[in-house]
Order: structure tokens, then sequence, then C-alpha cells
């Protein structure tokens, strides 16, 4: 092998080596979770309706009137009084001073669907 030939093959390689760096390096793979794709949007209470219905899966209740997800519905419940100071959710939707209420929201699931709602976050933590 000549010796230009050989510097040739040295250039090529350090010009793949350095793309190759360049790319897998980029902005593109931070490591971080992608926050348009990955995290919950505020849409009004249609981001993550469960198999396209009104249903948040995460906190067992309607997507339409749950508050956690979209916290533009707490001035609404708050005007008419419906309102836990102590865990800041409506009234109505306070599994920890009502737990009867998840059940009736997992009925009213059922008649409308005619299955079982999805386990809640709560239900799917460790020791349930």
């Amino acid at each position: 092998m000549s010796f230009i030939s050989w510097r040739r093959m040295a250039l090529l390689s350090l010009v793949v080596g350095v793309t190759l760096v360049v790319v897998g390096c980029g902005p593109g793979d931070t490591g971080k979770a992608a926050k348009s794709s990955e995290k919950k949007e505020d849409k009004g209470g249609l981001a993550h309706n469960y198999k396209g219905r009104d249903w948040c899966p995460e906190h067992g209740m309607p997507e339409s009137i749950c508050v956690q997800c979209d916290t533009r519905l707490a001035k609404k419940y708050k005007d008419k009084g419906d309102w836990c100071k102590e865990h800041d959710v409506p009234k109505s939707q306070c599994f920890k001073c009502d737990p009867k209420l998840k059940e009736k929201f997992a009925q009213e699931y059922r008649d409308k669907y005619g299955e079982d709602p999805p386990p809640t976050e709560e239900d799917e933590k460790p020791g349930k």
C-alpha cells in the first residue's frame, strides 16, 4: 500500500468517525423524555381518553370532569362549593374522603361500556 493511499484511508476513516460522533451525540437523543409526545398535554380534558372513551384511566372517572387532568375545571367546582380543601379536588371526586365515589364512577363506566374500567394509578401501586 502506497503512502498516498494510506493517507486517503486515514483521512476517510477520520471523516467517517467524526461524522458518526456528531450524529450520534446530537440533540436528538438527550436521554430526556420528549415534552410534547410523552408528557400529558392539557387539551381541555381530551389529552388521554382511554380507548377514545370519556374516561381518565389515571384517576378513575370521566375525563371530561377530571380536575386533576384539566385544572381549568376547578373554578366551576369551587364556585358551586364542591371542593375538598384538604385534598385539593372537588368533593364529588375525592376518593380519599368518600371511597364509595370510586365505585360509583366504576359502575357508571360498566353501565356505559359493558366492561370493567382500567385500573387507576392508585390501584397499580405496589402493596395494593
